[in-house]
């Protein structure tokens, strides 16, 4: 590690890489959870899939409460489908 923001990892065989135990607590995951990768303008960022839905929920809101929260009907679809996939 060069910086508290940055990490150099090295990669292993079959594209294996090990994240370092304090990204993964910041990540809240544990051994056999899945990460996501965004990509970006300038490269990838690595997250997880309860952050990426803390980082989306809301950004599909109406101003208008009463007529309901996309963002919260979305993920609910997408888990009720991936729970049919057997995800």
């Amino acid at each position: 590690m060069t910086s508290a923001n940055a990490y150099h990892l090295k990669l292993q065989a079959q594209g294996r890489i090990v994240v370092p135990t304090d990204v993964r607590a910041d990540l809240g995951v544990t051994e056999g959870d899945e990460l996501i990768l965004v990509k970006e303008q300038y490269g990838y960022r690595m997250t997880s899939r309860r952050l990426l839905a803390e980082s989306l929920y809301g950004s599909l809101k109406k101003s208008d409460e009463t007529e309901g929260d996309f963002t919260r009907q979305l993920l609910d679809d997408r888990k009720a489908e991936a729970e049919g996939k057997g995800w």
